[in-house]
């Protein structure tokens, strides 16, 4: 999740006042941030299991690769 799901406006379309940006709603934004974060603590521990799992298949495939 990049910056807990943020919407991120590029300086053009701050300059431009594109759709964007000019339908943005910043209550609307707030209630998903919140929401989001109440969500955090699982989205980190997934985050976790793939990185664990992801070290244990490089790890297997290493000990294929070596020959004792």
């Amino acid at each position: 999740m990049l910056a807990y799901e943020s919407e991120a406006f590029l300086p053009v379309e701050v300059a431009l006042h594109t759709q964007s940006l000019t339908t943005f709603q910043e209550e609307l934004k707030y209630a998903t941030l919140r929401e989001a974060l109440d969500l955090l603590p699982a989205v980190r521990g997934d985050a976790l299991l793939r990185a664990a799992l992801y070290k244990l298949r490089i790890a297997r495939l290493h000990d294929r690769a070596v020959k004792l």
